[in-house]
Formats: C-alpha cells, structure tokens, sequence
C-alpha cells in the first residue's frame, strides 16, 4: 500500500474501514470516515492532508502531546529486555517500577497500586475489590453501590450498571443489580430545582444520605463517582460537594471510589482532581494520562486499609486479573509519560493555562444559543440551549451542537460532542500553546455563528 498514490492509498484504507473494521459508538451506515495519518505535539493530519488542531487530545488522553520520542525510545528498549510476562505471583521491573512512581504522587495513605489495561477495566475492577473488600471483613451484604445520574465509568457491564446516561445502557438492559442513582452535582440544571449560593442546601450530596438509609447502611458499601462528571456534560462539583458526601460516607461505613479517569495525571491542574475538589477517597481509578495513550493502560490506587483487608489467610487474595495487567510494554511508556509530565512540570502548565482557555471560552456566552460555559484546568464544555431564560435544549433531530462541531472540524479544530448530544467538550494536550487555545476559541465563535445563521438566529 506504501507504494500506491496519495489518493489510491486513502481509497484502499477507506475500503478496509468500511468493509471490515467496527469501531465503537459509530454508526457506519452512510459513514464518510476522515482517517488519521500522523500527529505532532497538538496537532494532527489525516491521510489527504487536512491539518487539525487537536482540542480533545484524541479522547482527553493525550496529555503530553502526539509524537514523544522519548516514550518511543522506552518502549523499544524494553522490548529488548523483557516484551511480555504476566505478573500472576511474579514480578517485573518496569510494572514495579511504574506502581512505585504512582504511588509517590498519591496523597496519603493511597500507597497500593492495581495495574490495568483502561479506565472501564479499572472501574470493573475498583467495583469488585470493594465488594470483596467488605466480604472480606465479614460483611459480603454491603454489596450496593451508588452512582450518579450522568456519569460515565466504561463499557463493562460492571461500568454499564453504573451508566448515568440512558443512551449508553438502555440496549443491554437488564444490567446488574444492586446499583443504586443518585442525582448528579449539575448546578447549571440542578434536578432539586435549586440554585447555588441561593437556597441550595446541598441536596445533591445529603441525597447520598437519604439513600443509605432507605437501604440500610448494613446494604450499602460503595459510593462511585467522577471527581468532576465528564461525559456526562464535564460538570465540575460544587466545593462542598465531595468533602461532605466523604463526611457521610465515612460516618456510615461506605467506601468511596473517585474516577480519575479523566482528571488523573494533572488535567484539572493538580496531579488529581480529588485534591482541589476536597475528596478522601479510599480507591481511585486511573488511565488515559498515565501513559498518555501511547499504549493501554489503567490502574487502581487503594489505600492501606483497603490493601491489608487483602492480606492474610489465602481465601481473602484478590480473585480478579487478566493476563495484560502489569504488561511490561505498556508500563514502561507509562514511566516515560510520567517523567514527561514530571521533568516539564506539565501539572504546573495546566494550571498556568486553565485562565487562558476557560475565560476564552467564557467569551463564547455571548452568543444566544451558548448557555452555560463551565471546567477546570484544561478541561471544559460549552452547553448549548434554544432558550437561555429557560435553559431549554434544542431538538434532538437539530443536531444544533453536532452542526458545531462539524464547522469546527472543517475549520480545523477537533472538539467532541458528548453531554447527550447537547454540549462540546475541548481538552487539549498540556503541550497546547496559548496561540492555539485563541485559534480553538476563534474557531469556535466562527462555528457557533454559522449555525446560529442558519437557525436563522
């Protein structure tokens, strides 16, 4: 194929696509795939040429950016040394040595470190040590686990039955039971009907209360959430959010699971977004910038508590695994990632950087179809409305946000859609220079008033 013409090369791959590759979430019926040839720092091309700034870092992942010789480099050593073995009552150097450099980043008594391939597999596998973990203290009937409406942890079914979002669950139904929905932290479209600063009392978290005792504290063993809600809308907390649902859950005995998928490894402009939103975690899980999506990888921290509840007669080891976990490979592009973001203090830059992106997309509020703009560090979602007063969505055969999109991506900017189809989320690489956060807003403005012309607006 190499050898084939620019054009004849781009055919072959879109027929391969099309004929025989079946990518997740994407509806291949009519579909005119754009294909993506090669990438540096920010930016990426597709095979015809197209040049785009890569405002979602491929999906939050790329955190250091597109082309690091330096995990390259660290990856074909190590295929020199050791490509594969499992860590079933065996070690290796790079999977300890990468346990050993997350732990050192943990707050606390976050001291134990669980390796796995992605964020869904690290949710399914956080679920199951918590409920081992109370089986294993004797008390097997604190299996329920609360989730909150919106979120996202995966695909698994474990991560499914935690599905806040209708579209993503509804067709594998019925789902595992002893999962229990709590409203999400969405001041912007608070379910209490209250407003924050106001006559908000903090219903959204005190409801973890009312549900521990409608199921018994003797039920209810886990609380689940992201630090900050991202597909679901990218909807940071209130401040008082985390640090009081931790307060309940501690005086009932209930282990609290953060999901750093997304805003592990510095993306909300601390090494952890439980940090700066005020949570205590017992176990958190983690992917996307642990290796930053160089090659898959996931992990589990868990606290002291946690770990030793493990420890002891045979019958209480951990019965979960696969055979990837620990992949000598892929920890070793994690420790290059993690060297990146240490030696270039990339933790640092995206907190130096989040003013300059959220006050530009905060610009974007004057258009009349933009409602609400909302983040933290380098993450961020643009919701739009039909009415501002009302807060009241267009259609969803409008496609409003999706027509956004699109004349962002023709103007070449990446952003993605997601919030239920309602609200553009931007994430770049921490690499992002200023100049291509004013293009990524510009851009945007450009897209939003093209749209909004043809609503006639």
């Amino acid at each position: 194929m190499a050898d084939l013409p620019e054009s004849r090369e781009h055919e072959a791959l879109e027929k391969d696509f099309l004929g025989h590759l079946w990518p997740p979430f994407t509806q291949m019926q009519g579909l005119n795939p754009v294909i993506m040839d090669h990438a540096r720092g920010a930016v990426v091309w597709d095979t015809e040429g197209n040049e785009y700034i890569d405002a979602f870092a491929s999906l939050w992942t790329v955190n250091v950016g597109h082309g690091r010789q330096e995990i390259f480099d660290a990856i074909a050593e190590q295929t020199k040394k050791l490509a594969i073995y499992h860590i079933f009552q065996i070690a290796n150097e790079p999977s300890s040595k990468l346990a050993a450099k997350v732990a050192g980043h943990m707050p606390g008594d976050l001291n134990h470190v669980f390796l796995t391939l992605g964020g869904g597999e690290s949710v399914e596998t956080a679920v199951k040590m918590a409920r081992q973990y109370w089986r294993n203290k004797g008390q097997g009937t604190k299996y329920m686990v609360m989730f909150r409406d919106r979120s996202y942890h995966g695909t698994t079914m474990t991560s499914t039955s935690a599905q806040g979002l209708s579209m993503n669950r509804a067709k594998f139904e019925p789902l595992l039971p002893g999962f229990i929905k709590l409203g999400a932290p969405y001041c912007y479209r608070c379910m209490w009907g209250k407003t924050y600063g106001e006559d908000c009392k903090m219903e959204c978290a005190r409801q973890v209360e009312q549900e521990i005792a409608f199921y018994g504290p003797e039920n209810v063993g886990t609380m689940l959430g992201e630090t900050m809600i991202g597909t679901g809308g990218v909807i940071p907390p209130p401040p008082e959010y985390w640090p009081l649902v931790n307060e309940i859950c501690k005086a009932n005995d209930v282990l609290v699971i953060n999901d750093e998928v997304i805003t592990g490894f510095g993306r909300a402009g601390t090494w952890f977004g439980f940090e700066q939103f005020g949570s205590d975690p017992d176990l958190i899980t983690l992917a996307k910038g642990l290796s930053s999506g160089y090659l898959p990888l996931g992990a589990v921290g868990a606290k002291d508590h946690v770990f030793e509840a493990f420890l002891g007669d045979p019958g209480k080891t951990f019965m979960s695994g696969a055979t990837y976990n620990g992949h000598p490979l892929c920890s070793a592009a994690g420790i290059a990632n993690l060297e990146i973001i240490e030696r270039e203090k990339l933790v640092d830059r995206c907190a130096e950087l989040g003013p300059c992106l959220q006050d530009g997309l905060a610009t974007l509020l004057s258009h009349r179809i933009v409602g609400d703009v909302r983040g933290v560090g380098l993450v961020a979602g643009v919701e739009f409305v039909k009415d501002k007063a009302t807060r009241e969505w267009f259609a969803p055969a409008q496609g409003v946000a999706a027509k956004v999109r699109d004349e962002a991506f023709k103007r070449g900017v990446f952003v993605r859609l997601l919030g239920g189809g309602h609200v553009l989320a931007v994430a770049p690489p921490f690499i992002i220079s200023t100049e291509q956060i004013d293009t990524v807003v510009s851009v945007l403005d450009e897209s939003i008033a093209v749209v909004e012309q043809q609503l006639g607006i």
